[in-house]
């Protein structure tokens, strides 16, 4: 039987979906390749800090915005099952995003580290309960994770010469919102079809600009995300969309390395490699969706 501090850390774990952090230290870290080719160690360290600290914030908080549909549909999660309670998920998401915000500011990116934070909270608390603002919204929140390398790379001019990269990671995001629609109750062919596609037309978009640098990596995250969402397709239900969702987070940083290869290749490879590992070690620990 695990120590009760054990297990209230196993349950803090739990409730931020610790593992998924991998597939979003790479963003900043593919912003900062993007828009200047070069990994500042401090900059970079502070970079991928705040993403971090701002990705585990908007989980924590999720859960607390989602305490009655977890209470009726998954009761196992930390807040229904009185593992963790309401007010420390808001303390520990609150904190959460406050550090990412000083992190960012550290790194220089202070200005779309704010804009990350708030478009997290906007998304826990409102945007997700709409059909449609529910996916821009949470693409919006890559795409700033993005883009606040990039600031922190090369501040306005860096966000500009970036933004492709930070639309086509945001495209691929809000197909994993609209396909994750299908993780409770019945899911419908059509949504995971319509997830699917714009996941599709992202990495389409990442091989076509990235080259012969960068479209292998694209390949690679299509082939670690594409069976999962067919056995979505041919069959929607919970116990096939989740794990749908888990594959394609877990292709993301395949993602950011071929966005970044095609200014630094070695230095997208050396960031993708290792996170890949990293979050398929960690899934089987606690699951991410």
């Amino acid at each position: 039987m695990p120590e009760p501090s054990t297990g209230r850390l196993l349950s803090g774990l739990r409730l931020v979906r610790a593992p998924a952090v991998f597939s979003a230290l790479g963003d900043p870290l593919a912003g900062m390749l993007a828009a200047g080719g070069e990994l500042p160690p401090q900059r970079a360290g502070r970079a991928a800090a705040a993403a971090a600290a701002l990705y585990l914030a908007g989980m924590a908080l999720n859960d607390l915005a989602d305490q009655r549909e977890d209470a009726r549909d998954r009761p196992e999660r930390p807040i229904p099952s009185g593992a963790v309670s309401a007010g420390e998920a808001a303390a520990l998401g609150a904190g959460l995003l406050g550090v990412g915000v000083l992190a960012a500011r550290g790194a220089g990116a202070g200005r779309s580290g704010a804009a990350l934070a708030m478009a997290v909270a906007a998304y826990d608390f409102a945007l997700k309960r709409s059909r449609w603002a529910g996916p821009v919204g949470m693409g919006a929140c890559r795409a700033l994770s993005f883009a606040m390398g990039a600031e922190a790379a090369d501040g306005a001019r860096g966000v500009r010469r970036s933004r492709g990269g930070a639309a086509l990671l945001g495209l691929y995001v809000a197909g994993i919102t609209v396909l994750a629609r299908g993780e409770t109750g019945r899911g419908e062919r059509r949504t995971v079809r319509i997830g699917a596609g714009l996941g599709f037309a992202a990495l389409s978009g990442a091989a076509l600009r990235g080259g012969r640098r960068g479209a292998p990596w694209a390949i690679v995250a299509g082939a670690l995300a594409a069976p999962a969402a067919v056995r979505a397709h041919r069959d929607p239900r919970p116990e096939t969309v989740g794990p749908a969702v888990g594959a394609a987070i877990r292709a993301i940083p395949a993602l950011d390395a071929a966005l970044a290869a095609p200014r630094a290749p070695l230095r997208a490879a050396g960031i993708a490699l290792p996170l890949l590992l990293l979050a398929r070690w960690g899934r089987r620990l606690i699951p991410i969706t």
